[in-house]
């Protein structure tokens, strides 16, 4: 398996859309191989929302030629449940988004299943059908996998996708298109505390892509690998027995994490002015430092199984 990580580790150390800037870091810590946090430039007057978003996309391409990285994989912005403009508009990005994966040559891309509070299974599985069914079209124009994503209860306790059996399920509602596959969250499964390694036999060929991260106590904290109590013997077995396919990819927060850490916030003191924000974030050497080190950690996981890909 080769390593993958997300440019959504270094959100804070770079502009909202510099996109470019968080692909420079991740090559010069070691990183060869990028998933592209699309979700995290979704924003209202974000380049990517432009009528220029096709110049975004060029800038992006032209960083990675240049710092000799490749992108394989993307995570989408999210899709909506009612119907309406709303849903339609957010549809459109969906699918310009797997424009923007065609044009930097990723072969898949995470988009999150939509889901009502409060809503039962079969409320959840209907739409997800329909929602899923919406893209497909656009995932055959345009080459790029589709991949959902499980989760755990606390995140969302309506959101039905928590083990591979779930999974099984919605792909066959789909008929099993080719193009339409999942996603394993390692972290939101060691928060729901299923069988990893049972989950990941049962998805088969279906599972096509990973989120590799760490978190302790039942909260999706997305740390490090061994800053938690994941199994990830459990994991790499599987995956290993399995016979995956994709990549092994960090959607972790190496050390120090974000000061927008899981949307909490890093709380500044600010009663004595801006001069006392000395410790809200810790300067870029700390994070690069770190993130070489999540890499080498990661290389030995896999080295340890014999499965490492460079």
């Amino acid at each position: 398996m080769k390593i993958a990580t997300t440019t959504g580790d270094f959100k804070d150390y770079v502009k909202r859309d510099d996109v470019a800037g968080a692909v420079w870091l991740l090559a010069k810590c070691g990183f060869k191989h990028i998933d592209i946090a699309l979700d995290s430039v979704f924003y209202e007057g974000s380049p990517m929302r432009s009528d220029n978003w096709r110049e975004w996309v060029e800038g992006i391409r032209v960083a990675g030629e240049e710092a000799g990285v490749d992108f394989v994989q993307a995570h989408a912005s999210d899709g909506f449940f009612d119907e309406g403009p709303e849903r339609d508009y957010r549809i459109s990005m969906l699918k310009r988004e797997m424009q923007i994966c065609k044009l930097l040559g990723i072969p898949g891309m995470v988009v999150h299943a939509i889901c009502r509070p409060n809503g039962t299974r079969e409320e959840f599985m209907d739409a997800n059908t329909r929602f899923y069914g919406q893209l497909l079209p656009e995932a055959e124009a345009t080459g790029v996998r589709i991949y959902t994503e499980n989760t755990c209860r606390q995140n969302c306790p309506s959101y039905f996708l928590f083990e591979g059996a779930d999974f099984n399920e919605l792909r066959g509602r789909l008929g099993n298109h080719p193009l339409f596959g999942c996603c394993w969250d390692v972290g939101h499964g060691n928060c729901h505390g299923v069988d990893q390694y049972k989950s990941i036999m049962e998805m088969g060929d279906g599972l096509m892509a990973v989120h590799i991260h760490d978190n302790v106590h039942g909260f999706d904290a997305h740390l490090q690998p061994f800053c938690g109590n994941t199994n990830y013997d459990a994991i790499i077995n599987g995956l290993v027995d399995g016979g995956f396919k994709g990549y092994f990819t960090l959607e972790s927060f190496s050390l120090p994490v974000p000061k927008s850490f899981c949307n909490c916030g890093r709380q500044s003191f600010l009663q004595k002015g801006p001069d006392f924000d000395r410790l809200s974030m810790l300067p870029l050497e700390f994070k690069m430092r770190s993130e070489t080190l999540m890499l080498d950690i990661v290389r030995y996981m896999l080295k340890t199984y014999n499965c490492l890909e460079e």
